[in-house]
């Protein structure tokens, strides 16, 4: 049976405290699922210490998760970039909707292939199988990546508080930092830009699903 896969990985993940990593990383995987329980056929399931794995139920929701996984990371207490392979690929053993672990499939070894392969390159993300408007969807998640790849760490709590309000007002209160100021780095991190390249990526994946 075909299915939508979602693989993930740490990018320089030995660079980073490995255990903070580790515990920072789990949370965002058990928010990702709490957010998007009813989309999971088989939850998002951290595979090695650094590496996840899911099955969805379709596109549109697979790329929700990976929007959200970039959005949610910038609350975490240490920095993380991620790189992605998904696919639609056939799984032959029965779906297990506990864990994402102990099925098989050709679909998930060349998901599985592809993010090796990934490692090796400087790209973020590749997508396998037969899925419609491949190329546009992957040329509209490396615009969507290539921005997020460009903030720093240093303005996590520009970031994730503008993911969290999208106020620029709310944001220096929080911060208690002048209001003209954090306008001024709202500009500057291209929110806007963010806004529009996230609408793409959303409109080609509810076309494909």
């Amino acid at each position: 049976m075909l299915n939508w896969i979602l693989m993930g990985d740490i990018i320089d993940s030995r660079k980073e405290n490995a255990v903070l990593l580790q515990q920072e990383f789990a949370k965002l995987i058990d928010q990702i699922n709490q957010d998007f329980a009813d989309d999971l056929l088989s939850p998002l399931t951290i595979t090695l210490g650094d590496e996840f794995q899911c099955v969805v139920k379709n596109l549109k929701a697979l790329v929700e998760i990976l929007i959200k996984l970039e959005e949610q990371k910038w609350s975490l207490n240490c920095p993380v970039n991620l790189r992605y392979s998904l696919g639609y690929g056939e799984i032959s053993t029965p779906i297990n909707s506990e864990i994402a672990y102990g099925m098989i499939g050709s679909g998930l070894m060349k998901v599985r292939e592809s993010l090796t392969e990934l490692k090796e390159e400087e790209d973020r993300v590749v997508i396998i199988g037969e899925v419609l408007r491949r190329e546009e969807l992957k040329l509209a998640l490396d615009l969507f990546l290539e921005l997020q790849q460009s903030w720093k760490w240093k303005d996590r709590a520009i970031i994730s508080g503008y993911f969290l309000t999208k106020d620029y007002k709310q944001v220096a209160k929080t911060m208690e930092k002048d209001v003209s100021l954090i306008w001024r780095r709202f500009k500057s991190l291209a929110f806007k830009s963010y806004q529009k390249r996230k609408r793409l990526v959303k409109l080609i994946s509810e076309d494909v699903s």
